[in-house]
């Protein structure tokens, strides 16, 4: 229970006025080519409100395979951005999914995970502007 609270804490904290994005990573690897980072943050705004609304369907049609299928996929995406808060949910939903567990818990999750995601494709859309 303790971890948890601390885990909630820090997704208020990373909510309410820190950046949940942590572009250097990102920025490291593309060896600073403003194209190439660009061309990065564009494909995630395409594609995470696509793997969002495959995970929302999952979750609504409580299709346990689906959620464990599209948090591990989308765990890819988060890390190349550097969201590493989203991490955790998304590998206890992926690991809720398989054991086709506690619904409550994953749609608790699923809302975190919801709230954190719109923070970083703001974030990632202010950000984009300062690579055109």
């Amino acid at each position: 229970m303790k971890n948890s609270d601390s885990q909630n804490d820090t997704i208020q904290e990373n909510t309410s006025g820190e950046n949940v994005c942590d572009l250097k990573d990102l920025i490291e690897m593309m060896n600073g080519k403003r194209h190439l980072i660009k061309e990065i943050m564009n494909t995630f705004l395409e594609e995470t409100p696509k793997e969002l609304l495959s995970i929302n369907d999952a979750v609504t049609k409580i299709d346990y395979a689906g959620i464990k299928k599209f948090s591990h996929s989308m765990r890819s995406t988060v890390s190349i951005m550097g969201i590493s808060i989203l991490d955790p949910i998304l590998k206890e939903m992926e690991d809720l999914g398989t054991m086709s567990a506690d619904l409550e818990k994953i749609k608790t999750l699923h809302q975190k995970l919801n709230i954190i995601c719109k923070r970083a494709i703001q974030e990632i859309e202010q950000e984009v502007q300062n690579y055109s």
